[in-house]
Parts: C-alpha cells; structure tokens; sequence
C-alpha cells in the first residue's frame, strides 16, 4: 500500500526521491552541455569570420594578392574627376578595357596619369578611371577599392568592377605576362563576387567603343580569354597562346 500524507497525496519513497534527484542533476547536467555547445559555436563562428575578413580584406576593398601575384595599392585621391567615393553595392560583371595608344605602359605610370586628372579641372565628361590596371609586364595595380565604383563603363559603374591593361602593339595586343596576370584577376573577381565568365564582358559589349581593340575586332579571341578564366576559377591551368598575346 502507498504512503500517503496527512492531506492525501502520496509520499514518495526513499528510492523514488534519489530517482528524481539523479533525473534533475541529468537534466541540469545537459542543459549545461548544451549551453556550453551553443557557446562554442558562436566562438568558432566568430574566429572564422574574423579570419576571413583578415585574408580576404573585403572589408576596406582591397585585393592584396591574386594566385602568385602580389597586388599594389595606390589608390587615386577622392575626387570629382576619377574616384568619386561612391559605394558599389552590388558587382554583376567584369569589364575588360585597354590603355590604347599608350604602348608598354607600365601600371604605375597609367595610374599616374589617372591621378593627374582632378587637378586638370576639365570637363566633367572626361570622368574616367579604373579598379585595376595590368602593366606591360604583368604587374597589377589597384587604383580603387572593390566597394567603391569607379568611372569606366557609363551605365555600369553602379554595378561593374574594370580592368585595364596595358597593350604591347598599336593592334590592341598585350605580353603574356599581362595576358597571364588579367586571366588569373578576373577569376579571382568572378570567385570573390560569386560571377563566371559569362559575367566578363568589354567595354564593347556596353558601349559599342573597340574597347579593348583586339578583343573587339576577334570575337575568337575573345572567346578563347572567357574559357581561360573559366579554366581559373577551377583551379585548372591555362596556357598563354590565346593570339592577343604578341609574343
């Protein structure tokens, strides 16, 4: 027969009561664990958000380095004419341009001439300038950061990261080591803002400009660059014997 208290209700055994002590000290136990395991989630999310924002530098939108290549920073100056400091919120292509008349140009030497721009106080339809620029030996500039939009491709400034390279012939041709370098950038481009080569274009496609001339007058050519950047973004090498490249 059940023990039962003076009100009626039953009294629990020595045994029941150590039952429920040891179910309560489980239960206690667990939701401790669990506390902790929430804790330790949280802390490796963390740590791996911060290094992420470490190695990628997204944040301040600057590339420090693409595959093997070391990038250079030197930003142009906020102004009306080349950098306008305007965010760039969301980047939906690459456009490819090229320096033009300026043969074997060095990166270095194009930004310059960029910068030079805010203090020509020239007409505001000159605005012009660049993201990136590959010299004539396959060295790469930033002259504005990633997040910020720049004066390159009319109606898709808002939305496109640019690149300029530096041509070695009056053609429109560049060195392999340009070829290589813009190859190698524009996959790190499409991998960082989650694009594929179908998101390269010219300034040609947006504009009707023979921008770049040789991608422009050789569609083949073109093609053929669009495949290596696929090949890139793989992982997968790539050669230099696209025939832009004036060896």
């Amino acid at each position: 027969m059940a023990n039962t208290s003076g009100n009626g209700t039953r009294r629990l055994s020595k045994a029941e009561l150590r039952r429920r002590r040891r179910r309560r000290k489980k239960i206690r136990k667990y939701a401790i664990l669990a506390g902790l395991a929430i804790i330790l989630i949280l802390i490796l999310m963390l740590i791996i958000k911060l290094i992420s924002w470490i190695f990628s530098g997204s944040d301040d939108g600057l590339v420090k380095k693409v595959d093997d290549i070391k990038v250079t920073q030197k930003l142009l100056s906020v102004n009306d004419f080349t950098r306008p400091g305007t965010e760039l919120k969301k980047v939906e292509k690459i456009v490819i341009h090229y320096t033009g008349v300026e043969i074997n140009s060095t990166a270095i030497a194009q930004r310059d001439r960029y910068e030079a721009k805010k203090d020509s106080h020239s007409d505001t339809d000159s605005r012009e300038s660049m993201h990136f620029i590959i010299g004539a030996e396959g060295e790469i500039v930033q002259c504005i950061p990633i997040n910020e939009a720049a004066y390159a491709s009319k109606g898709d400034n808002g939305r496109a990261i640019s690149i300029e390279f530096c041509n070695t012939g009056v053609d429109g041709t560049m060195s392999s080591d340009t070829y290589a370098s813009l190859v190698k950038l524009v996959a790190y481009l499409c991998d960082e803002f989650d694009l594929t080569e179908k998101n390269v274009e010219r300034h040609y496609d947006i504009t009707g400009a023979a921008c770049p001339l040789y991608f422009a007058k050789n569609p083949d050519s073109w093609t053929q660059f669009r495949e290596d950047v696929a090949k890139a973004i793989k992982g997968k090498s790539f050669d230099t014997s696209n025939p832009i490249v004036k060896q």
